[in-house]
């Protein structure tokens, strides 16, 4: 608030001030060394103040199955802070109605003030929360500024078309006037008052969260008296469906309170009106009929979870779709578009991923590094479109002599490496004899009349914690070199590196 605005307030002769009993009271919530029994005497002296207690204690609001006759026993069941919370609700309320303005609709203030206490209290048990009766009390004060700013600017509230029982009209009008709303007022005249911290904040915020100074547990209590006040406006005005969820909507986020809390909240509130009315001597006219409210608000909060189920529903769809295309996309990026064999960069992440399994589990793992025999002829001979078929049926026959669980990656050009886990050097010395016969038994027709024959060399390594390696690249050379022995001793063989130092290729 600005400095300006504030001096201006300290000027107004006439700003509201609590009565003496309401002083003592305040005095004595910041006196470490205050019980019940100096609180009980307190309350005796104002007989008016004590009724209300007892008749409150008595209420249906507080459900106890035995009559309270005395204070002594009103304190006990309700507790020292929420007596203390329900005296100064009780001897604020009747000063603070005779402090009437020149333009401020105060019967409509004092209706949203009793029945945002009401609905203040009643968030504050659904949430659990012990500060109920203190948060009846914040509720009620909440806008405690607009008479402030009421008797400080006379002129503020009597604008021609100024909806008073619009609050964001009311703070529209207030910051283009003055660049400050009624809850800054409420919260500083509050501090003139002395009342605790935990009051100043809720009114700071009992319009904009954002406005309170704090981020700390204290933001529970806070958003408590913002909602107490915005549903205190569905009784009062014709709220419409959509405002409703967008409340309905802020309680979730703000205090975890799904939609069936919330229409909770607005039954039990719809329960407790009347007996707020009795309590005040105030009568508390809602817009419409309260139970009527509470269907309508019933139906428009199921019509919209509906809406909001089916636009999941719809979501969730989607999302699968988008899974299975991105999961295509994955699985065509992984391959080699010419033959279907893992391409280069895949290939290369499975055998880290074999590699380090392998060593983690000690289970052997086998590659076998493949290269056609004078591949490099046939193209020049037949052409690459030759070579290509050549190379589609390479990969074809490689998988179809290996497991599900194996794989074959093209290493480059008609180089090829398969993955063979849990796979010993004799394991994949069979896969071998097998991957040799077929090719030598396969004729590819080259061209009509032609057919060529294309053999294969490869080269086994396996790693096992008999025959360890330091790393992937040291396993994939080793069968790198183990194939290259293989063609330089003929081709149409394999090789197992373990076995190369006894120069016996086996075809």
């Amino acid at each position: 608030m600005r400095a300006e605005i504030e001096e201006k307030l300290r000027l107004c002769p006439s700003l509201p001030s609590p009565p003496t009993i309401a002083a003592q009271i305040i005095n004595m919530v910041h006196d470490p060394e205050v019980d019940i029994k100096n609180f009980t005497d307190l309350l005796r002296c104002d007989p008016a103040l004590s009724s209300k207690i007892l008749r409150i204690a008595n209420s249906p609001i507080y459900p106890y199955p035995k009559k309270i006759e005395n204070l002594h026993q009103a304190l006990m069941i309700l507790g020292l802070n929420a007596t203390v919370s329900l005296a100064l609700s009780f001897s604020l309320t009747p000063a603070l109605k005779k402090q009437l303005g020149p333009s401020l609709d105060y019967g409509y203030f004092w209706k949203r003030a009793l029945l945002s206490a009401t609905i203040a209290r009643v968030i504050g048990i659904t949430c659990r929360m012990v500060e109920g009766e203190e948060l009846y009390l914040a509720g009620l004060l909440q806008d405690l500024g607009m008479l402030v700013l009421d008797k400080t600017f006379p002129e503020l509230y009597a604008v021609d078309g100024l909806d008073q029982k619009s609050h964001e009209a009311i703070m529209h009008r207030e910051q283009e006037v003055l660049g400050t709303t009624h809850s800054a007022a409420g919260s500083w005249l509050l501090s003139q008052w002395n009342f605790p911290d935990r009051f100043r904040l809720a009114i700071s915020g009992s319009d904009d969260p954002d406005a309170a100074t704090t981020q700390d547990d204290r933001m529970r209590f806070v958003y408590c008296v913002n909602l107490s006040g915005k549903i205190a406006e569905v009784f009062l005005r014709d709220y419409g469906t959509e405002a409703l969820h967008t409340l309905q909507q802020q309680a979730e986020a703000w205090l975890n309170l799904s939609s069936g809390a919330f229409l909770e909240i607005l039954e039990t509130t719809r329960q407790h009106l009347t007996e707020t009315e009795r309590l005040f001597d105030t009568q508390i006219p809602t817009w419409t009929d309260p139970q009527t409210i509470l269907d309508s608000a019933r139906e428009a909060l199921l019509f919209r979870n509906l809406q909001t189920l089916k636009q999941v529903e719809e979501l969730q769809i989607g999302t699968v779709e988008m899974e299975a295309q991105f999961n295509n996309l994955e699985e065509v990026n992984r391959h080699d578009p010419m033959t279907g064999a893992l391409n280069r960069a895949y290939l290369d992440k499975t055998l880290e991923i074999a590699f380090q399994h392998s060593l983690a589990t000690g289970d052997p793992l086998t590659l076998v590094f493949t290269d056609l025999d004078k591949f490099k002829s046939v193209n020049d001979t037949y052409g690459h479109q030759a070579g290509d078929v050549i190379l589609q049926s390479t990969v074809r026959t490689l998988m179809s002599k290996i497991r599900t669980t194996d794989a074959v990656g093209r290493y480059g050009g008609e180089e090829f490496v398969l993955v063979l886990p849990k796979t010993s050097g004799e394991g994949a010395e069979m896969v071998c004899s097998r991957i040799l016969e077929t090719f030598r038994s396969t004729a590819y027709e080259i061209a009509k009349g032609t057919q060529l024959t294309v053999t294969i060399s490869l080269g086994i390594a396996t790693l096992s914690p008999d025959s360890p390696f330091a790393n992937v690249h040291d396993l994939l050379q080793a069968s790198d070199e183990a194939v290259y022995f293989a063609k330089t001793h003929g081709g149409d063989q394999y090789v197992n590196y373990e076995k190369m130092n006894t120069r016996q290729p086996m075809r």
